[in-house]
Order: structure tokens, then C-alpha cells, then sequence
């Protein structure tokens, strides 16, 4: 929706004013609890684990794109070969380790 809003009110010499995570200019996070980050941050990150480029990757992590882990392989469809869902890689690179991380401390567990 915020992009539909920008996109009215576009001028040719603002250059392109589009929020796209998957271009680094949102950061996600919380005021409250005092942390933010950008997609950048993980896709250099994940780009030195998978040996890829780190703008591939920023790709990778948004938008329809899944990581089937028993074939090892990146894919647009969300299904495996079974027909089980599997995890947008947004969900599984980005949220899953940051909600865990968050479990671990409110739970007092620093290992």
C-alpha cells in the first residue's frame, strides 16, 4: 500500500522512491525492544554460508521464494516433492532465527 502512495506522487527527479526490502531500503524491527535490521545484513550473512552473491541472495530471501533443505536447492514453488509446504525464506532465514534468539533470552537461556 505505501508503495501505491509513492508511486502518485513520483517525480522523475527524486529517482525511485519504491520500498523494496529486497533492495535494502527497509529495515524491519522494534522500537520497543531496541533492534533493527535490513535484508542486507542476513544476505551477507547467508551469502558467505551458501558461496553466492550477495544480491542473489538478497532476492532469495523475499518475495516467493523457498529453500527445499532435503534437496538443497532454492526454488519459486512452495511445495516438496511429497506436496508439503514448505517455508517462505523470509520465514525460515530471517524470523525463525530472530524469534528464537528472542525465546532464548526472555527465557533466560544466553547459551
Amino acid at each position: 500500500m505505501v508503495n501505491v502512495i509513492i508511486s502518485t506522487y513520483e517525480n522523475e527527479e527524486m529517482g525511485n522512491l519504491l520500498l523494496l526490502p529486497n533492495k535494502g531500503n527497509v529495515a524491519f524491527g522494534s522500537g520497543k525492544e531496541q533492534w533493527g535490521f535490513t535484508l542486507t545484513r542476513f544476505a551477507k550473512m547467508y551469502a558467505e554460508k551458501f558461496k553466492t552473491d550477495e544480491k542473489k541472495m538478497m532476492e532469495r530471501l523475499w518475495g516467493d521464494n523457498y529453500f527445499n533443505p532435503a534437496k538443497k536447492v532454492w526454488t519459486k514453488d512452495g511445495f516438496n516433492e511429497e506436496g508439503k509446504p514448505l517455508k517462505r525464506a523470509f520465514c525460515a532465514f530471517v524470523m525463525d532465527p530472530i524469534n528464537k534468539l528472542a525465546r532464548s533470552c526472555m527465557e533466560g537461556n544466553t547459551e
